[in-house]
């Protein structure tokens, strides 16, 4: 009996032998049904991949068609990293740095309005100072008339050193006045102005027409 199951199972080998070097692709189907099924992805699965990298970059598209249907020539677009789960306002990291020309010091916009200072950049990236920082500090003017007035970051921007002179009112446009950045960014406009705690100067909350929690992209004023 051993003989006769020796003498098959030679033929089969022989036969495996043959088709792997003389039928490669007879060879190749055995050695798949034989061994681990291939790696390779399917078809399928190519294209499910392809479809979620398509739908990434729709996604961002979108935001940025939303937020900003056009840009000038002279500003980079950047979209703003998440910073879940803390979101702090004082500060944001966007996706545009020195390889794309954004140096620091330079202006932030949001929907046209002023919103920060790149503070330190980096090849791909870079971190802005935003108007919510209790440490930014920006001359700014008020209204038609440009009244000279100092914006002052924090949780709650305001509007400070405005001449108790100075004929402005609650809904004042506030633009800012800064050397080394352009001239007449929107910023917001005045709250309701009152006189500041030294008696000396008036002040007001800087309203805002967006919400910070909501910016998803930016541009850089090169």
């Amino acid at each position: 009996m051993q003989p006769r199951i020796s003498w098959f199972l030679g033929i089969v080998i022989a036969l495996l032998l043959f088709f792997i070097f003389f039928m490669p692709s007879v060879g190749n189907r055995v050695r798949g049904l034989l061994g681990p099924q291939a790696t390779a992805p399917s078809d399928a699965e190519q294209l499910t991949v392809e479809n979620e990298v398509l739908a990434a970059k729709l996604a961002e598209l979108s935001v940025i068609t939303d937020e900003m249907p056009t840009s000038a020539p002279d500003t980079v677009r950047a979209m703003v990293y998440s910073g879940y789960p803390l979101n702090f306002k004082n500060e944001m990291t966007v996706s545009a740095g020195a390889e794309d020309g954004v140096a620091i010091g330079n202006a932030v916009i949001f929907q046209g309005n002023l919103i920060g200072i790149v503070e330190k950049t980096s090849a791909q990236s870079s971190v802005v100072q935003t108007i919510f920082d209790p440490n930014f500090k920006l001359p700014v003017k008020i209204g038609t008339k440009g009244y000279a007035a100092l914006l002052t970051g924090g949780s709650y921007p305001m509007v400070e050193s405005i001449a108790k002179t100075a004929a402005v009112a609650q809904g004042d446009i506030v633009v800012s006045a800064a050397p080394g950045i352009p001239y007449g960014l929107a910023m917001g406009t005045l709250g309701n102005v009152a006189l500041a705690a030294d008696s000396l100067f008036d002040e007001a909350p800087l309203s805002l027409s967006y919400d910070m929690g909501m910016v998803q992209t930016v541009e850089i004023v090169k």
